[in-house]
């Protein structure tokens, strides 16, 4: 088992964990930035980060918008540099960065601190941003020795578990479906090696994968791809499938050297989804669905059936089946390289 699996199997555990804190003495930062919110007349919500702690934000986008709370997330290079003009006093900024001494990050709070409030999501409670940061959500992830998979996952509970707050959403429900997702991560862990085996299998003789998915989904597959290109040192690219379907579906004609992994919780006849699912496998490509959704067998085609969750909790389950595979591609002696 090497180093990156160790850490994947632990998520589920994690999550429990990390719910639990922000149920209980977490709780009183979660009320304190809603109360803040609300105090300051705020009318929207900045996310920032670099790396997989932007990647994280993708969770909430839509749904904070879609409550009446518009967000937006920009690295924190971009936001600090060229889109700080963004930021006022009714502007909550919240700033992600696991290590929290990410120098654009830091950049960036040390600048917003002077407009308007800031919360910090990080994992290391000695780092600048912790010090710097006016409201403080500490991850809880422990040490992370590999590449970056429990702190993702937790981080992504963290923001939809604020985001709940901010919007009045924090019910009893919403924890049982948290409760769901992390018995259900427990699960497929419990089982990696039964789980991943057939993945692992389908996926050899592939030489190029593409990620795609759409809306909180994209938080899976942009994390994803990080972990394939520091771990395979593969050309992996992620993207949102009605972009894809402007050219990008040209590389399933590889064939059986082409992947694509699908990151749809509901897939349904006569969509643009659909249609480039067919596309892969017309052309001989091999297709992998991580999905609710019943899908007839056919040729080159797998599918993970994912558990019914909230969109915004589905990257949970997603991440931790998709990263059990690719800890199996990465082989039994692996080892970090950087």
């Amino acid at each position: 088992m090497n180093s990156f699996l160790q850490e994947v199997i632990t998520q589920g555990d994690y999550l429990k964990k990390t719910a639990a804190y922000y149920r209980s003495e977490g709780a009183e930062a979660m009320r304190q930035i809603t109360d803040l919110f609300h105090e300051k007349k705020m009318n929207r919500v900045v996310l920032t980060g670099m790396g997989s702690s932007l990647y994280a934000m993708d969770t909430v986008l839509s749904y904070l918008t879609g409550h009446g709370i518009p967000a937006l997330s920009y690295s924190s290079f971009e936001l600090s540099r060229f889109q700080f003009g963004q930021l006022d006093g009714r502007t909550l900024v919240i700033a992600v960065s696991q290590s929290g001494n990410s120098a654009e990050v830091i950049e960036l709070v040390e600048k917003a601190k002077d407009v308007t409030t800031v919360v910090g999501i990080f994992n290391n409670e000695s780092s600048k941003l912790a010090q710097l940061a006016d409201i403080r959500l500490p991850i809880g992830g422990d040490k992370e020795l590999s590449i970056t998979s429990k702190t993702y996952e937790l981080t992504m509970l963290i923001l939809n578990i604020l985001a709940r707050h901010l919007t009045g959403e924090v019910t009893e429900a919403f924890w049982g479906q948290v409760a769901q997702a992390a018995q259900w991560c427990c699960d497929w862990c419990a089982r990696w090696e039964e789980n991943s085996r057939p993945l692992y299998d389908f996926a050899q003789g592939v030489v190029l994968f593409d990620l795609l998915a759409n809306d909180t989904s994209l938080a899976t597959a942009r994390q994803l791809s990080l972990a394939y290109r520091e771990g395979l040192h593969n050309c992996t690219a992620v993207w949102e499938c009605a972009d894809y379907a402007h050219g990008q579906y040209h590389s399933a004609k590889m064939a059986e050297k082409y992947l694509a992994q699908m990151f749809f919780p509901v897939l349904e006849p006569d969509t643009k989804e659909m249609k480039m699912l067919n596309f892969i496998l017309d052309h001989g490509g091999k297709v992998i669905v991580y999905t609710t959704t019943d899908l007839p067998q056919r040729e080159r085609l797998m599918t993970v059936k994912m558990p019914d969750l909230p969109k915004t909790l589905m990257p949970l389950a997603e991440s931790v089946a998709a990263e059990t595979f690719l800890a199996m591609l990465f082989g039994p002696t692996w080892v970090k390289d950087h």
